[in-house]
């Protein structure tokens, strides 16, 4: 029960203030949508009706609902019509002053009881409340994009909020249907402490030609089953959004994975801004799938971690003469020019440690690959496929048909240390681990915030267990070896000895 019932939305002239103002609306509250643009406003009144009508046709609500939730909103450009609101909620600039100015107007406006919300995802609470004249009722509340769609919220308090402001808060959440979890007062709560750093390591990616944005989202989806790649949230956030949150998260950590990258400064300044512009990282660009591929032979020099005994891609090998592609398992390799492609099955080294780093002729017909894995954890359906400066296209060609063909999702990468996909999933867990180690929260509301709020199928600390804490420490430490990078340096032993104990 809640004894909320009319709530505001400043900023829901915006993505994440409109998916607010729908879900309070769909809770049958009286919501008023309020933003400084007009034009804002009526866009994303008929993008509410829009949504709500797609509701109706899926069965989720009557067309009666849908009439009177749209009822429930009201719009205006003036703060004064939020005067007789139990509770305000922001969803503005990542930018303190601004805010803190905000709710110092509403406390001049709202009357005595009013709680103020904040939907920063880096900015202190405390710091937020101290330019509202009543720090006891301000609440830290941030959803999830999109809003209408994602149940989790991270609740914190500043140092001043009240008990009675929180539970009142806490409240109406599970009153709107959402799912409400508890964080702490710190840069980035659980999510974008997590989401920032790792969406400019994608970023940074992109930029030192690891891989294209598609590839990059099909790897990480394809391995680690996310329903949406990292290039894909970034252009349906925002890449200015992006870049507000690096500049007001990477002040407060120093992290350097948390400053800006140069690419997304310049996109933002070219106008290429994602989904919102017409244009971002994706460019829709992605390699035809081969429907023809190449005779294959197998040679062994270990066992294989992409293809355990018993796999189907082994049975149609063919014999060694009459195949145009040899396939070394378990790291070996022979040169041979006389085939089209040698490929090399790769653990955590890079390809070069097999065929030398000469960078003028280095790699010829020999291709990397990896068929990720977490763990012992079944092989996943994702190749990587690892290319150096001077390999041979007909080499790249036919390592990619003969995946294709075989039913696999086959990626191509730059030969750097990690590839992909644990390049750039490996310092997130480290993160999640030290968040761990440190008390920011626990294991489970650490996963669930990341099931919930990303909708991954399971949390950092689930997966890092759950695929061996000596396997990551060993694929971190390879990856620190190379780089020097200290995001790959495992996190201290007391953690990793913590979540094995709570394992057995």
């Amino acid at each position: 029960m809640t004894d909320i019932r009319k709530v505001a939305i400043c900023g829901a002239g915006g993505t994440m203030g409109a998916g607010i103002a729908i879900v309070a609306a769909r809770g049958g509250f009286e919501t008023v949508c309020f933003d400084m643009s007009a034009e804002a406003l009526a866009r994303q009144r008929r993008a509410a009706g829009t949504f709500f009508g797609t509701s109706v046709e899926k069965g989720r609500m009557s067309a009666g609902d849908r009439e009177a939730t749209l009822a429930r909103m009201s719009d205006t450009t003036d703060l004064a019509d939020l005067a007789e609101c139990d509770l305000v909620i922001e969803a503005i600039f990542e930018d303190l002053d601004i805010k803190k100015d905000l709710f110092g107007k509403l406390d001049r406006i709202c009357k005595e009881g009013t709680i103020f919300a904040s939907n920063t995802s880096t900015l202190s609470i405390t710091e937020i409340a101290a330019g509202s004249g009543r720090a006891d009722r301000v609440v830290g509340m941030h959803f999830c994009l999109p809003a209408q769609v994602m149940k989790l919220i991270e609740m914190s308090r500043g140092l001043n909020t009240s008990d009675e402001t929180f539970r009142a808060a806490w409240a109406w959440t599970e009153a709107c249907g959402q799912s409400p979890v508890e964080t702490q007062d710190k840069p980035g709560f659980i999510l974008n402490a997590l989401l920032v750093p790792f969406n400019n390591d994608v970023i940074r990616a992109i930029e030192a030609g690891l891989a294209s944005a598609e590839e990059i989202d099909l790897a990480i989806r394809s391995a680690l089953g996310y329903r949406m790649g990292p290039c894909t949230l970034l252009d349906l956030i925002g890449l200015d959004t992006q870049l507000r949150l690096g500049e007001a998260f990477y002040p407060i950590t120093l992290d350097p994975r948390a400053a800006v990258p140069p690419l997304c400064r310049r996109m933002v300044a070219a106008g290429r801004l994602g989904t919102k512009s017409g244009g971002g990282l994706l460019t829709g660009r992605l390699p035809e799938k081969a429907v023809e591929a190449p005779a294959y032979s197998l040679r062994s020099a270990g066992e294989s971690r992409s293809f355990p005994a018993g796999d189907p891609f082994l049975a149609g090998a063919r014999d060694g003469d009459a195949a145009e592609v040899t396939i070394h398992l378990g790291s070996g390799f022979a040169p041979d020019p006389a085939k089209t492609a040698v490929l090399v099955e790769l653990d955590t080294e890079c390809l070069g440690l097999h065929t030398g780093e000469d960078m003028g002729r280095e790699g010829s017909n020999a291709v990397g690959f990896a068929r990720y894995r977490n763990g012992d954890d079944p092989p996943s359906n994702l190749i990587e496929l690892v290319r150096q400066p001077a390999t041979d296209p007909a080499a790249l060609a036919a390592a990619r048909a003969v995946f294709d063909c075989a039913g696999f999702d086959v990626v191509t990468c730059a030969d750097r240390p990690g590839r992909i996909v644990d390049r750039l999933v490996r310092p997130k867990y480290n993160d999640a681990l030290r968040f761990l180690d440190d008390g920011l929260a626990a294991a489970e509301e650490i996963d669930r915030t990341c099931r919930m709020g990303l909708g991954y199928p399971d949390g950092p600390i689930e997966r890092v267990t759950r695929g061996g804490l000596a396997r990551h420490c060993e694929i971190s430490n390879n990856i620190f070896k190379i780089t020097g990078q200290t995001a790959f340096a495992p996190q201290r032993a007391p953690t990793i000895q913590k979540i094995r104990a709570k394992s057995e």
